[in-house]
């Protein structure tokens, strides 16, 4: 019989995965032209204002988010 993977370092692979993707989006975010990025900042926060005015609760944040959010703020300054 084949031995099942763990399914922890499934997590694991998955989350590695999608921090790459999010690296690479970051790297393409670099390279766009400022009149983009202010075009999609205006529909998010059109967006954000629709979902505060019909009430939609966040879902909760997975573990990939919990450590993206923080590497990335350090990365940004923000």
């Amino acid at each position: 019989m084949k031995a099942m993977p763990d399914v922890d370092v499934i997590a694991r692979a998955r989350m590695v995965l999608r921090l790459v993707v999010d690296v690479l989006g970051l790297l393409v975010l670099a390279v766009r032209p400022r009149r983009s990025i202010e075009a999609e900042n205006l529909v998010l926060r059109r967006q954000l204002a629709l979902f505060k005015e019909r009430g939609v609760r966040p879902r909760r944040i997975d573990a990939t988010t919990r450590l993206r959010l923080p590497w990335l703020s350090r990365l940004c300054d923000w």
